[in-house]
């Protein structure tokens, strides 16, 4: 089979797909509240009528980078964190979005699907702390961990500082799962990192 054959094929499959209906979420930039299922369905459907290539930049749609395909920030009463990211900003000669303007730049999305909670910011880390208010609220007041504890040098030895350091000097209330640690990071070490904490939750940067 030729390449040209494969790709008549490809084009034959995206026209079955805009044939049939769709009634998700948008397949465009939304500010609307729609739960992570939702949205990773409207993602599948974009791709699978319009393909894959210069999807990311051409739909403006909330998706999962690659920092964020892992596993969730969850907590034992049910709030969990799916983080998005979305273009919002146009490059594309054949795109009018005069009626509805984009904001641009990037956006950030957090999602709390047991609340049907979520916040859009232009930066990760203000998305992360915003869950993480709504969540376990206090964790501004956890202690910070001294950097010899946070960098030791490989991960499995970094997570038993991590741990021997948070058994000794968190407060008993907040040793349970989905609670963050606070750490000192060097100057280019700034991103909340998810599912780095000795409970499953946030390693989140210290200012």
């Amino acid at each position: 089979m030729t390449a040209e054959t494969l790709f008549d094929l490809a084009e034959f499959e995206r026209e079955a797909v805009a044939a049939t209906a769709w009634d998700g979420a948008p397949l465009a930039y939304t500010t609307s509240y729609y739960s992570p299922a939702e949205l990773d369905a409207a993602f599948d459907r974009y791709r699978a009528e319009f393909g894959g290539f210069g999807c990311i930049p051409r739909s403006h749609m909330w998706h999962r980078n690659s920092y964020n395909q892992g596993e969730r920030a969850a907590t034992a009463d049910g709030h969990e964190l799916h983080m998005f990211y979305a273009d919002a900003w146009c490059k594309e000669a054949d795109h009018d979005h005069s009626a509805d303007p984009l904001p641009g730049g990037g956006r950030y999305q957090a999602v709390c699907p047991g609340c049907a909670w979520h916040v859009i910011s232009e930066r990760e880390n203000d998305a992360v702390e915003a869950w993480h208010d709504h969540a376990l609220p206090g964790w501004r007041s956890l202690p910070i961990m001294p950097r010899p504890a946070a960098a030791a040098t490989d991960e499995k030895k970094a997570r038993a500082a991590a741990a021997k350091w948070c058994a000794a000097n968190y407060p008993a209330e907040w040793q349970r799962p989905g609670s963050p640690v606070r750490t000192i990071r060097g100057p280019h070490g700034g991103r909340h990192v998810e599912s780095r904490s000795p409970f499953g939750g946030y390693d989140l940067a210290a200012d």
